[in-house]
């Protein structure tokens, strides 16, 4: 063989020896890591948030029928009553009259325009025309003791004195408040709800109530009356139309307290399982607004189409598309969870 010959062959084979030391670097190069993991399945319940107030089952003002005189005064505003104690003595001045009458004035049906018609029944009352009363959702007690006779002035529900009892010597007038009573069993909430979230409501949903006016402990409820029509309510700057949901408390606790507010978690529906995944998973193709995932396949990854649901806290819900055993890539540097490992493939 030739000199010349002997070096070609000798170039030939070194680009050889070259070319293969060099391939694993080129098939390394195309090798990526990737996170990957499988879609989880989480337990899902539709619930809606919302913000109300603890209301007492039962209000009571507490009003003089004629002219009376407050002799004596047994509690002082804020002092907690029994039901048929005694809250003061009155004396009357005018003799022709009897004691007292309780017209309940809070309380579940109650709003403002029937408190201020029930007031106006009660003068009518005077009148010796007071059958109106019970067509106006209130409450009427007239005490036996009368005729210019003492009078004991009672609680007529175990709960709060709200309004301050006149000083001994005090004259009060017919229609006058002696004081007010409200109760503190069988309280409820009243929610305020937009119009749109309020259509999914309906009676005997359960609820979760917790803040100041059901104390530190959250305790359940029932929804039990969701009103017909929406009224207008300032938000912010905005005007919104919302739905009064009333809501029985269900716990036997004394640290409810009429008048402070609660925040509410009403649920819609049953708990389900669904499958999810992290919401950094799912992108969306510019040229159509689709969504799809990047799938790890058996040697590279797969774009691949899905239809997303309801967003959660854990991440988006996977409606189609997608397997529970497959795999999908998350971006790295991302929390690690159940689930998440890494994989080396061949990028496309």
């Amino acid at each position: 063989m030739s000199r010349r010959k002997k070096l070609v062959l000798a170039g030939a084979l070194t680009a050889v020896i070259l070319g293969v030391g060099a391939l694993p670097g080129w098939i390394l190069g195309r090798v990526q890591h990737y996170q990957v993991l499988s879609p989880q399945s989480v337990s899902y319940r539709a619930s809606i948030r919302c913000e109300g107030t603890v209301y007492p089952g039962e209000g009571y003002d507490l009003l003089s029928s004629g002219l009376y005189q407050v002799e004596e005064r047994f509690s002082s505003l804020g002092d907690r009553v029994a039901e048929g104690q005694t809250l003061a003595i009155l004396s009357p001045v005018d003799r022709s009259q009897k004691a007292v009458l309780y017209l309940q004035t809070q309380g579940r049906g109650l709003s403002g325009w029937e408190e201020d018609a029930g007031l106006l029944s009660l003068a009518q009352a005077y009148g010796m025309e007071g059958d109106s009363l019970p067509d106006l959702e209130t409450f009427l007690l007239t005490p036996e003791s009368g005729g210019g006779e003492r009078v004991e002035v009672t609680a007529p529900v175990t709960g709060t004195l709200t309004r301050e009892i006149p000083a001994p010597g005090s004259v009060v007038k017919p229609g006058a408040a002696i004081c007010a009573v409200e109760g503190e069993e069988n309280c409820f909430a009243l929610l305020t709800v937009g119009e749109k979230e309020a259509a999914s409501l309906s009676e005997g949903n359960e609820v979760i109530l917790s803040g100041e006016g059901v104390g530190l402990v959250a305790v359940p409820g029932v929804v039990t009356k969701v009103y017909p029509g929406t009224r207008k309510e300032l938000s912010g700057t905005s005007v919104r139309r919302v739905v009064d949901v009333e809501v029985a408390i269900l716990a036997e606790s004394r640290t409810l307290r009429p008048g402070f507010g609660v925040k509410a978690q009403v649920f819609t529906e049953e708990e389900q399982q669904i499958m999810i995944l992290p919401y950094e998973s799912v992108k969306q193709d510019d040229a159509d607004n689709s969504e799809y995932v990047m799938v790890a396949g058996k040697y590279r990854l797969e774009k691949r189409p899905v239809t997303t649901g309801r967003e959660t806290l854990e991440g988006v819900e996977i409606l189609s598309g997608l397997s529970r055993d497959e795999l999908v890539t998350v971006p790295q540097g991302t929390t690690e969870g159940e689930g998440r490992y890494f994989l080396e493939m061949e990028e496309e």
